[in-house]
């Protein structure tokens, strides 16, 4: 051994010890719990992380514990290659409960840092309701991003949701931000389902019905649902299908204001199909008024309830409709006789049915297209009706690939549609094509105005007096050269061959059982209900839409199982989409010799 040279180390190892009062400590200035839990709160966590580490190297019995406050303070610094050196550190079998779920969201976010979402989630893996403060906050938001990262839109936006409520004013607002923007993500049968199947108490329930995207194909007009796709994928039969035993059914019908006329057309088809009913187990039927608002038939739907009823047909208005789907105590199914004000749809085990001129016209629209009509124009009344039959209408059938040329309105009050049928004709456009040719070369002219060439047919939607007017006007252009076919709103509902002589040749699709195209023995026979007055005339529609609503409410549960499958009713072949809507197709006939006639 080197004696001199260990003397010498000797010397300078005594001239450190000498100067130590000058050289700094290598463990780092003493600082107790509350001096770190200062530095953290004033912002300098890089400095707490390391006073943390020294107190777990002193303090051996709350090692665990500080060390993973040096971990959360690591965190805070967003070194997370430290977050991962302070954890493994850590023996986890000597945490305390809430240490170990502190652990678990420091282990998660790691995780999530290096993309490995499904690993972060198999931690996050507590019981949210036991989670208090910040806790609870990272536990929901670490699940949101989780969730994100593998594209599940829908879980993402509920841990959201459910973090929204902890957050305060400011980051309430970002939040909703990212919660929104996860809902817009949600394709449209995803989020159907998830409107559906969300719950009314959920906070997720009031951001998917304010959100405005929800639900895509289930607004106001009900256009984009009815356009969107086939309303029947495959034909099937009641005689198939799985009844439900249900006891009671109460049927909520406003027995006073201006809906009761209506109401009472429903309800005697609804009556008439309960004997028509051959089944030894029917139910029995409950009539409750529901009144003229949705507090009345709220309450008329929990009298329903607490007067033993397993199932409820009606109520009729769309707020009453609204307003009992938005329930937060909704108990039995509901087959709703009205669509729910977008963008509100029916629980899942309740239906929306409804009799709409948007169904209508798309059936018209798909019939035009399958006869090779490819381009028309469209002639309606400058209404509400018109208006949401048109755009029914001209969405189905480009849809399918077929083109609308032109749009005529006449006057919903007026008896003069010449305008309306030279617009819809190309006639219009001649004109003034012409008057463009005179002005231009200063010379006058005589020119005749000539249709469009390229037309193939004429879709029509209008009342039966506005019909009986319309189509002699078409005729004076020559309008017969092409099929007119039109909504079940040109027909009456009886037939009067002295005043439907003029709509000779129009086709138009209507309920089967107005135009006497069923045979089912569990459809009341128009023969036999003749002596009630609301089953002829433009009521029947509403009897036979009673008939359809007995009928299949005790075939609800099947139907929403077997999504697309037809069955025949007497306002169409009914089938339930996504949305929990009934879905109808109707009968076409034309009129010959002024009366309906089937193909």
């Amino acid at each position: 051994m080197n004696f001199s040279l260990l003397r010498t180390t000797a010397c300078a190892a005594s001239i450190l010890l000498a100067a130590c009062g000058t050289v700094p400590n290598l463990m780092g200035p003493k600082v107790d719990e509350p001096g770190a839990q200062a530095m953290m709160s004033e912002g300098r966590f890089r400095e707490a992380a390391e006073a943390y580490q020294r107190l777990a190297k002193r303090e051996r019995d709350q090692r665990e514990r500080l060390q993973l406050m040096s971990a959360s303070a690591w965190r805070e610094e967003g070194d997370f290659g430290q977050v991962r050196k302070a954890l493994d550190a850590i023996k986890r079998s000597r945490l305390a409960q809430e240490q170990s779920l502190q652990y678990d969201l420091l282990d998660a976010e790691i995780l999530l840092q290096a993309g490995d979402a499904d690993g972060a989630l198999n931690l996050l893996v507590a019981d949210p309701t036991k989670l208090s403060g910040d806790l609870a906050l990272r536990y929901h938001e670490l699940r949101a991003r989780g969730f994100a990262a593998k594209r599940d839109y829908a879980d993402a936006a509920n841990e959201r949701a459910m973090l929204n409520a902890l957050l305060d004013p400011v980051e309430r607002a970002a939040n909703e931000f990212e919660l929104k923007a996860l809902i817009a993500k949600l394709p449209p049968e995803e989020l159907r389902n998830l409107v559906r199947a969300t719950s009314r108490t959920s906070p997720l329930y009031a951001f998917l019905t304010a959100s405005g995207a929800a639900p895509r194909d289930g607004g106001v007009s009900f256009t984009d649902s009815v356009t969107s796709g086939p309303a029947v994928k495959r034909e099937g039969s009641l005689r198939n299908a799985v009844r439900a035993p249900l006891r009671k059914i109460a049927v909520l019908l406003p027995q006073t204001g201006p809906a009761a006329g209506a109401a009472k057309a429903v309800q005697d088809g609804i009556i008439s199909a309960y004997f028509a009913d051959v089944a030894t187990d029917k139910p029995e039927i409950l009539l409750m008024d529901s009144g003229v608002t949705a507090q009345s038939a709220q309450s008329a739907y929990q009298q329903a309830i607490a007067q033993g009823a397993d199932f409820v047909i009606g109520p009729l208005q769309r707020d009453q409709v609204t307003a009992i789907f938005q329930n937060e105590q909704a108990l039995v199914p509901i087959l709703a006789l009205n669509f729910a004000q977008a963008p509100v749809l029916p629980p899942q085990g309740s239906l929306q049915f409804a009799l709409l001129p948007e169904e209508e016209a798309a059936a018209v629209a798909e019939r035009m297209y399958a006869r090779g009509l490819k381009r028309v124009a469209v002639l309606v009344p400058n209404d509400d009706f018109g208006t949401r039959a048109a755009e029914a209408f001209e969405a189905k059938f480009r849809n399918l690939g077929g083109e609308v040329l032109e749009r005529g309105q006449f006057s919903a009050t007026g008896t003069e549609y010449s305008d309306a049928i030279k617009t819809a004709l190309g006639v219009a456009e001649s004109q003034a094509r012409t008057q463009m040719v005179r002005q231009t070369v200063g010379i006058p002219f005589t020119a005749q105005a000539a249709r469009r060439y390229d037309l193939e047919g004429l879709f029509v939607a209008a009342r039966p007096q506005q019909a009986r007017l319309l189509l002699p006007q078409l005729r004076s252009f020559d309008a017969e050269d092409w099929p007119i076919l039109a909504t079940s709103h040109v027909y009456a509902g009886t037939v009067d061959r002295a005043k439907d002589r003029d709509l000779n040749g129009i086709e138009f699709c209507d309920a089967p059982w107005i135009l006497g195209a069923l045979d089912d023995a569990s459809i009341p026979d128009r023969a036999a209900v003749d002596s009630l007055s609301s089953s002829f005339g433009a009521g029947g529609r509403l009897f036979a839409y009673g008939i359809d609503a007995y009928r299949i409410a005790p075939y609800t549960g099947w139907l929403e199982q077997q999504t697309g499958t037809g069955i025949a009713g007497a306002t169409g072949v009914l089938s339930v989409d996504k949305s929990g809507s009934i879905r109808r197709v109707p009968t076409c006939a034309r009129i010959v010799d002024g009366a309906p006639a089937l193909p």
